[in-house]
């Protein structure tokens, strides 16, 4: 078998190991409706691009802003960001077969980095020029 072909089969084969993104608008429409701050699939999942990137492309393709599912379609990233990542512990934890939002109560954010201190500039000390009296 060619080279070329063997490398084509072995970057697709390990193409389709690769974890697939299991969110969908029922799991976006559950969370809402228990309170919880959804807009889009970026309250689970990290932003491979640019918000405001993303945003520009569905004005473009006339789409509602944050429809993630109109551009990816089932292909979501599976990229998530701390909070999926806990969703998805949870699921193992527990043994479930599916995600249940109601978990999200449970979910505690993380603490801010701290903003480093600014430290004050020094200021020129004031000279005061003495001219001695004649």
């Amino acid at each position: 078998m060619n080279v070329g072909v063997r490398a084509l089969l072995l970057a697709t084969g390990s193409f389709l190991l690769l974890p697939r993104a299991e969110a969908t608008v029922e799991m976006q429409n559950q969370a809402k409706k228990l309170g919880f701050a959804v807009q889009n699939c970026l309250y689970c999942h990290a932003s491979p691009h640019a918000a405001e990137t993303m945003r520009a492309k569905a004005r473009a393709l006339n789409i509602p802003a944050g429809d993630c599912l109109a551009c990816h379609g089932n292909n979501i990233p599976a990229k998530l960001n701390q909070r999926g990542e806990w969703l998805v512990t949870q699921k193992a934890t527990r043994g479930s077969k599916l995600f249940d939002m109601a978990w999200l109560k449970d979910y505690k954010e993380p603490a801010p980095e701290p903003k480093p201190k600014a430290t004050p500039t020094p200021r020129p000390k004031d000279v005061i020029k003495v001219t001695p009296n004649p």
